[in-house]
């Protein structure tokens, strides 16, 4: 469709080109909406958001099913990506993370790694990734309005209408905004929360580079590379990230992207460039320094201000705010593709049923409101804890467990409910059935409050109401108290294509995995919680990772016989219970090693 004409008709406009608006775009256009998607930037372009998680995956192949988009499918399998898209992204194999205090070497011992699944996830290079998902809106029937600039928007009972620089007016019944932080739309009806209500604090530098060696050889006990994976370097109230494009054998990339994310009540941001002040962190950390002596930006560096940003509403009469353009909160833990895909999910089907019946009131989009909201809100629950437990790796091993927790376990039921619904064809299995949850309705049904007690916990650290020492054994008992399934099915392994129909995985096999799942996410003694062979044996034999030099579990957990959360209750330490130590997020880290006691029992 060629526009020539000043006036133009849609049925929906979508704002912002990138992933979010081209996937979306791509679905409408599939199932027969006509759509205009209107940016002031044109691709290939730089951008962030780069690396993903099972969670994403799973959505993006539930869409893929649901609207009959199996090109929505090359973008989360590694061959396919390669084969059908572009060999400029990496793969992913696990989160690592490596903790580090200024001017000492890195200890081994302080590094983790888990797993994301059987089957390898991917380090997207998002020029490539954002350009083929805005071409594959364009063959399903999106008209495509690069540079170009809306100059004004307005949205009544008629619809929605839209002036552009290029002298357009383009009518809509509904419009969708992307556009990230810049939300045309929240600008337009005063929608941003000013101040936020959002806790954390972070700014971020960040560039693309070339020359940047593994972070491996001494520095690795664990058994998979760094290299293979998203990589952490954290310290206290920052970290840096390392997600290469290089590690995959079909990739003809050599780019690593690096950035810096920090505390700017801690670290106010000074009168230096980007570039010098990454250098500076880098040379306060020796193994982190090292593995950017060589390291060069082929791109310009990029500095920001504060990154938390919300909304007061996300949905109203004929529109939408959807994901990066409603809120964020940090880039830890690659929850923003996940984010993004999910609410794609929410939005489809009730903006495809509005189309049909003519209703855009607001009470047709709420559960899309709600959605972002309370992942917005468990984003920044989940960062903020991961900066203020950075201040101690025990607390930080803790604090991880609450994150593999809620993530793990959500994801093993969202793969349940993709296998019944490729069985059946019921869309009601992409539902899930926890009620009240805090971030998925896919989470186990008690991760909600397990996650409201843990934060609280952290909390009380942080105001000084307990030591980092007895924070951590806290969250850890109540890990080892909280009554949890680990949902593993075949079925839903092989639909996920974390293995094959063939290969052999009896019931006996699964409760073992279920019961070294189980230990692993619960005890401060394994750093590799990653799926193998060998780590499944360790597990549910309750031994340790080799490299700590432990002999055994020293909490000597009965992990058959669980309590339920109303015999945790009475149990559950109490926070004032702990010797207080003063805390700020604001005051400069310590330069001497105050590791607890406790260190070396878990260790």
């Amino acid at each position: 469709m060629v526009i020539q004409e000043t006036k133009h008709d849609f049925e929906v406009a979508i704002l912002g080109n990138g992933l979010s608006g081209s996937m979306l775009g791509t679905i409408l256009g599939k199932k027969g909406a006509s759509v205009v998607i209107i940016d002031e930037d044109q691709h290939p372009r730089f951008a962030v958001g780069e690396s993903t998680i099972p969670h994403t995956s799973l959505i993006v192949s539930i869409l893929a099913e649901k609207y009959d988009l199996p090109e929505l499918e090359h973008i989360v399998d590694t061959q396919r990506l390669a084969k059908h898209v572009c060999t400029t992204c990496g793969i992913k194999r696990h989160f690592g993370y490596v903790y580090h205090r200024p001017g000492q070497v890195y200890d081994r011992r302080e590094g983790l790694q888990f797993g994301t699944s059987a089957r390898d996830e991917n380090h997207w290079f998002r020029q490539d990734i954002d350009a083929y998902l805005h071409n594959l809106a364009v063959h399903y029937g999106a008209v495509p309005r690069q540079k170009t600039k809306v100059t004004s928007l307005e949205i009544n009972k008629q619809g929605v209408k839209l002036h552009t620089s290029a002298g357009e007016e383009i009518r809509a019944r509904y419009l969708v905004d992307g556009t990230g932080h810049k939300s045309i739309l929240a600008e337009r009806f005063g929608l941003r929360e000013t101040p936020t209500r959002l806790k954390h604090h972070s700014r971020t530098l960040f560039t693309h580079m070339v020359d940047v060696p593994p972070f491996d050889d001494a520095n690795n006990p664990l058994p998979i590379s760094y290299h293979k994976g998203t990589l952490h370097h954290c310290f206290e109230r920052g970290w840096f990230w390392v997600i290469p494009f290089n590690n995959n054998p079909l990739s003809t990339n050599p780019i690593i992207s690096v950035g810096l994310t920090i505390d700017p009540r801690r670290y106010p941001k000074p009168d230096m460039s980007a570039e010098a002040e990454f250098n500076e962190f880098v040379n306060r950390y020796p193994s982190v320094a090292e593995q950017f002596k060589d390291g060069k930006a082929v791109r310009p560096w990029v500095s920001t201000g504060r990154l938390q940003y919300s909304s007061k509403q996300t949905v109203g009469y004929r529109y939408c705010l959807m994901s990066h353009a409603s809120g964020f909160v940090d880039p830890l833990f690659s929850r923003g593709m996940f984010n993004t895909v999910e609410i794609i999910q929410a939005l489809a089907d009730p903006l495809l049923e509005a189309l049909k019946t003519d209703n855009f009131n607001d009470e047709a989009f709420l559960a899309v409101d709600r959605q972002q909201q309370k992942v917005l809100n468990y984003n920044d629950d989940l960062v903020n804890c991961s900066f203020i437990s950075w201040d101690d790796f025990d607390l930080w091993n803790a604090w991880l467990r609450v994150f593999g927790l809620g993530t793990f376990l959500a994801e093993f039921h969202l793969m349940n409910g993709m296998s019944d619904y490729t069985r059946t064809g019921d869309p009601s299995h992409l539902v899930g059935k926890t009620q009240n949850s805090i971030f998925c309705d896919f989470e186990d049904p008690d991760y909600a409050a397990f996650f409201k007690d843990s934060v609280e916990t952290v909390e009380a650290y942080e105001a000084g109401g307990m030591t980092s020492t007895a924070a951590a054994q806290r969250i850890f008992d109540m890990a080892n108290q909280y009554e949890f399934a680990v949902p593993i099915r075949k079925d839903a392994l092989v639909r996920a294509h974390w293995m094959k129909e063939e290969d052999q995985l009896s019931e006996r096999d699964l409760g073992f995995i279920r019961r070294g799942f189980r230990w692993a996410l619960t005890t401060p003694l394994t750093r590799d919680v990653v799926s193998s062979s060998a780590a499944f044996f360790r597990w549910c034999a309750h031994r340790p990772d080799p490299h700590l030099c432990v002999e055994s579990d020293s909490q000597s957990r009965d992990l058959k016989t669980p309590r339920r959360r109303d015999e945790r209750k009475e149990r559950r330490p109490s926070l004032r219970s702990h010797a207080v130590r003063s805390s700020s997020p604001v005051a400069p880290p310590s330069t001497t090693d105050a590791r607890p006691a406790v260190q070396a029992s878990t260790r």
